[in-house]
């Protein structure tokens, strides 16, 4: 068995690519000038480009991922009110007392569209978005072992939500009024 190590490996698939071979196998060795194709990029910038491309979608889903992709979407500026520091410590302590440790990215009020919006990440990874139009939160993990803490951690969260969307559908007037 021949041992090929990645860099060379990775050559010949993106040889394979470049030249548009209509073999399906990447081991047999090709006779081919890189040189003749005058605009082609040398591997070092390929994989800058590529690199570069990679980190730049990981940015979007990571805010992606943080906000829940489209909180803010169909909502002018002047319809945000966000929720003051003293009410988003004591929103934190609470979560912190009943589901565990918690860093709210985002709580933001749309008195107009009678919502409220509620994004952070529990200390073992879980982000989290509570809607109260919604009707259920929404979670994302990354590969999380599901085990029975996890499960228990998630029925917290709900939990949690229930008694969250309780509270605003009483607090969203108070906001509406201001507007």
């Amino acid at each position: 068995m021949e041992n090929i190590n990645e860099h060379d490996m990775t050559k010949k698939m993106l040889d394979k690519i470049r030249t548009g071979g209509s073999s399906n196998t990447l081991n047999e060795n090709v006779g081919h000038n890189p040189t003749s194709q005058p605009q082609q990029l040398d591997e070092h910038d390929m994989t800058k480009s590529m690199l570069d491309k990679i980190r730049n979608n990981q940015t979007i889903n990571e805010t992606k991922s943080v906000t829940g992709g489209l909180l803010t979407e169909g909502f002018e500026n002047s319809d945000v009110v966000k929720v003051e520091d003293d009410e988003l410590g004591e929103e934190a302590a609470k979560l912190r007392d009943m589901v565990g440790g918690v860093d709210l990215k985002l709580y933001e009020v749309y008195p107009n569209d009678k919502n409220v919006v509620m994004v952070g990440v529990l200390d073992n990874g879980i982000e989290f978005k509570f809607s109260k139009k919604e009707g259920a939160p929404y979670i994302n993990v990354d590969n999380m072992r599901l085990d029975s803490e996890t499960v228990d951690t998630i029925k917290k969260l709900q939990g949690y939500y229930v008694n969250w969307t309780q509270y605003w559908a009483e607090k969203i007037g108070e906001y509406s009024q201001s507007v």
